[in-house]
Formats: C-alpha cells, sequence, structure tokens
C-alpha cells in the first residue's frame, strides 16, 4: 500500500444538517476541499522527506504525488510516484521506510546472485572503500564496472574479457579490479572488493559488504501524517469552501 484516499462525510464530520441551498452546493464544496486537504498532506510528505533521509535525492524528496477529485469522483488521493523512467520507482524503495522490514532486493544484486558472485538471500551494503556519491550511494559507474568485471551485466557484450582485462591493467596502473567472496577468507567477509596497486606493493578495499540481512526501522510516518492532517484541516477547508460556494452559487435566492 503507497497510497491514500481523502474523502469525507460531510454529514458527519459537522454534525449538523444541512440547509437546501447548502446540499444544493456540496459536492463541490467536498471536492474542492478534498483536493486542498490533498495538496497539504503532499506538502507535508515532501516536507517530511527533507527531514528524514539524509540528503535525499530529488526523486525520493518530490515522491508524493496526488490526483484531485471530481465533481464525479468526490475524493482525492496521495501516493508515492509508483513509475520511473530510470531507476526503481520510490513506492518501491520506500515503502520499507515506512512500514519496516526487510527491503527489496536491488538490481545489481540480482545480476550478481544470477552470475553466482552473491549467494542467495544475502544483500549488499556499501563498504569502507565504495566510491560514494553526494546521496550516500554507490556511485552506478561503480557499480556497472563491477557488473562488467563480473560477468554480471545482463548484455552479455558490456562484459568484459579477458583481453578487455589484459588491455586496461596495461593502461592503468591503480585500481579497478574486482573481485568477489562468497565466503569469509580470513579477515575478508563475503563481498566485493577492489585490489589497488601502492608503492608497497597491492592491497584491497571494500566496496559492497554481503550480508544476511537489510532490514529498516519504520521512520517515514507517511499515513500518520496524512491522519493528522486530515482531523486538522479537512473540516476548514470543507467550511472554507462550502461559504465560498454559498456566496456564488446559481442557487441563491432561488425558493
Amino acid at each position: 500500500m503507497s497510497q491514500i484516499r481523502i474523502a469525507v462525510d460531510a454529514d458527519n464530520m459537522l454534525g449538523r444538517q444541512f440547509s437546501e441551498l447548502e446540499r444544493q452546493n456540496l459536492a463541490f464544496a467536498v471536492m474542492q476541499a478534498c483536493n486542498a486537504t490533498a495538496f497539504d498532506i503532499r506538502q507535508q510528505w515532501e516536507a517530511t522527506a527533507g527531514r528524514v533521509f539524509d540528503q535525499p535525492t530529488r526523486m525520493t524528496q518530490r515522491a508524493a504525488q496526488y490526483r484531485k477529485a471530481t465533481k464525479s469522483k468526490l475524493f482525492a488521493e496521495v501516493y508515492l510516484r509508483d513509475e520511473a523512467s530510470n531507476g526503481t520507482p520510490p513506492a518501491k524503495y520506500l515503502l520499507p521506510q515506512v512500514d519496516g522490514g526487510t527491503r527489496r532486493k536491488k538490481g545489481f544484486e540480482v545480476l550478481l546472485q544470477q552470475r553466482g558472485a552473491m549467494p542467495p538471500g544475502m544483500f549488499a551494503v556499501a563498504g569502507d572503500g565504495a566510491d560514494l556519491d553526494q546521496f550516500g550511494n554507490v556511485r552506478p559507474r561503480q557499480v556497472s564496472q563491477i557488473l562488467s568485471q563480473l560477468g554480471a551485466r545482463q548484455d552479455a557484450l558490456q562484459n568484459q574479457t579477458d583481453t578487455s582485462k589484459a588491455r586496461r591493467r596495461s593502461k592503468r596502473r591503480r585500481g579497478g579490479e574486482y573481485f568477489a567472496l562468497q565466503v569469509q577468507r580470513g579477515k575478508l567477509r563475503p563481498g566485493i572488493y577492489e585490489r589497488i596497486a601502492t608503492a608497497w606493493g597491492s592491497a584491497v578495499r571494500s566496496v559492497f559488504i554481503f550480508t544476511r540481512a537489510a532490514n529498516y526501522t519504520p521512520r517515514y510516518n507517511i499515513f500518520g501524517l496524512a491522519q493528522r492532517a486530515w482531523d486538522k484541516l479537512m473540516p476548514f477547508h470543507f467550511n472554507r469552501e462550502l461559504s465560498k460556494a454559498l456566496e456564488t452559487s446559481k442557487y441563491r435566492g432561488r425558493s
């Protein structure tokens, strides 16, 4: 579940009877109130993302969307964006932050497991030697290099061959040689490592560490935010929109 529906039962909410003129304008007032409340909730979700997450990406920051109510559909919907032109939709990667629990496997993790580079049932988390972007994520370029060297790219033509590896070694003296460990080797935990050349020989640094669990604690309580916003804002918006509708109503003055 990644959306909520904003609707209103005017009779129960206000606890009073409506005049004939008010009832003639009720549907329009409900529609406008639903849209105003949904907009406010979306704004709150967006602002909360900026506080909860450390340097959220633009897609995460603007993941909250809403569909307006209409005269024939007297409810609005607020939801997490469930599509993305490139990458994972926010609805998929944010829900574990909302509900808690184990996160979904990422695309590159699936490819690593299909190749046999990562054992089944495990997840890859960034290691100390990962090249992170400003949002704390491993840079796509490094992920792509790892998949290519380990032969895990979906497009086989993009995987490195022995010839291309040798050619790259002759051109570069430092870094870029990745290998995977499925089991503990000495002090090295299961994961993906980069072999680098140093003035004293060579060394390795962890790029990804394999772990059995990648659990999230709920911290993005969008549904609780929505409920509190509805309780506070819906009566205000409804009364305001009904008053505005009555002032300009075509039924005004009719018996």
